[in-house]
């Protein structure tokens, strides 16, 4: 008896803690997230109200919701104290306040038109006592966004190419069907498609993974108007010796340039807007009237060129401010202007600085080759002085070498050709010591040395020699007798 009375208190407890789990199993609660769906025109702002509620009215704790939404329709601009984000991402959070709902409003700027989608990505939420909340339904809101009356219709394209291969009939905007045969190593093709109108979206689909045999490749062009769609349709058909593996065995040996960076341009809206009172039209300039899409604006393109190629207009950007633009007729994109850029010089007065700085290099070049021809004669010229002057230095040294040598001596003769008192022999007293021819030499030297010396001393030596013959008579003659 007691062991049953166990066993059945024993049950009894199970069954009641088994009933209390599944009755706050189910008291968990669940919750919802609904949005609106708003529209709004290209240029305006639109508010989107994201609402996270409980189903059962019980309190809801904190809460973290991502979104995703499409930047390329929609521009998120405010940040609150409950939501960021950007780029095609927003968090929207909250904390507890005791209701049964939290509401976050997220606004948004109609970039073009089409439909953006704004749809739960992840989320997280709990109740007030800190319980995960068991399901939560999962909305999402549609933004309508419509074209400006004056937005353009045209769904064309200015061009198509494909890589590898051509297109066959040849591209046009009218037509809309093509085809192409590649060879079964192509496994990719490769389109590059303009839009004729700027404001025109282009989207591709297929070409990535060809397939043996036809494949379908999709182009679709939206036009500024959100609503105006044209499709072009290329069908590649994957076959063995097909077209491009002649096109691709044509450009072996061609080398892929090195790609240093990457540049991706965001797109911005540049509102064209008439020229204000007192703002003057960069020089060189003439007014034009520009086609943007279907639209004709004013403008101006350069008076110097026949077939202009780019055009100025005057615009107004998202932050208000105005400013000269400049757009890219052949490529389709915008900058700003600055007038340094050509800063009022016409083609004219480029080509009279281009032939004046012509003329200056050729004239530097004549200067430059006069001066190295002076240069080289210079010192050639030198070259031949100092030549000629070591020559007639040596010359003037052999000329007067011969008069530095000193005269020979004959110390006997002088010593002979005087008596012993000093005094010089005569004529007859060298006649009588028979030495007369042997000094006619000497007294010849010596006379002559005596009337270069002095003209005194030459008539004193004159004198005496005549005294020396009369004395030389006298002798004589005396001598006889």
């Amino acid at each position: 008896m007691k062991s049953m009375m166990k066993r059945f208190g024993i049950r009894f407890f199970m069954t009641a803690a088994f009933l209390f789990v599944l009755s706050f199993q189910s008291f968990a609660a669940s919750g919802r997230i609904a949005f609106s769906d708003p529209s709004a025109q290209v240029g305006e702002e639109v508010s989107v109200t994201v609402k996270f509620s409980t189903t059962g009215g019980e309190a809801l704790g904190n809460t973290d919701i991502m979104l995703s939404y499409d930047p390329e329709i929609l521009e998120y601009i405010n940040e609150t104290e409950n939501a960021s984000g950007g780029a095609g991402a927003i968090r929207v959070w909250s904390a507890p306040t005791g209701a049964s709902e939290a509401t976050t409003i997220l606004r948004f700027q109609a970039l073009k038109a089409g439909t953006a989608t704004i749809s739960v990505t992840s989320w997280e939420a709990y109740d007030n006592n800190g319980q995960s909340l068991e399901t939560v339904k999962e909305g999402s809101s549609a933004v309508t966004v419509s074209a400006l009356a004056t937005s353009s219709t045209d769904a064309t394209l200015a061009s198509m190419t494909i890589s590898p291969g051509s297109l066959t009939p040849s591209f046009t905007p009218l037509t809309e069907s093509y085809a192409v045969t590649v060879g079964l190593d192509t496994t990719q093709l490769t389109v590059s498609a303009v839009a004729n109108n700027d404001k025109a979206t282009v989207a591709l689909e297929g070409g990535d993974d060809l397939q043996e045999g036809e494949n379908t490749v999709i182009c679709r062009v939206t036009a500024e108007d959100g609503t105006t769609v044209k499709e072009y349709t290329i069908t590649v058909t994957r076959v063995e010796g097909g077209e491009t593996a002649a096109s691709e065995e044509g450009e072996t040996g061609s080398e892929t340039p090195e790609v240093l960076a990457e540049l991706t341009v965001t797109a911005r809206k540049i509102q064209i807007i008439d020229l204000p009172e007192g703002v003057e039209v960069p020089a060189g300039f003439r007014e034009s009237s520009i086609a943007i899409g279907d639209t004709k604006v004013p403008g101006w393109t350069w008076a110097a060129d026949e077939s202009p190629r780019y055009c100025v207009f005057y615009g107004m950007n998202d932050n208000g401010e105005q400013n000269f633009y400049r757009y890219d007729l052949t490529e389709k994109t915008i900058q700003r202007y600055f007038e340094e850029d050509n800063a009022g010089v016409t083609s004219e007065e480029y080509e009279t600085l281009a032939d004046n700085y012509n003329s200056l290099v050729g004239d530097y070049q004549k200067v430059k080759i006069l001066m190295f021809v002076f240069i080289g004669i210079a010192v050639i010229l030198l070259v031949v002085l100092l030549i000629s002057r070591r020559g007639a230095g040596r010359g003037e040294n052999d000329r007067y070498q011969k008069y530095d040598r000193e005269p020979a001596k004959s110390p006997e003769r002088t010593s002979v050709s005087r008596s012993a008192g000093g005094r010089k022999l005569s004529k007859e007293e060298r006649y009588m010591r028979g030495e007369e021819e042997e000094y006619e030499e000497e007294d010849a030297d010596v006379d002559r040395e005596t009337l270069e010396a002095s003209p005194a001393a030459t008539s004193a030596q004159t004198a005496a020699a005549a005294e020396d013959e009369e004395g030389g008579d006298d002798d004589f003659e005396f001598f006889d007798l």
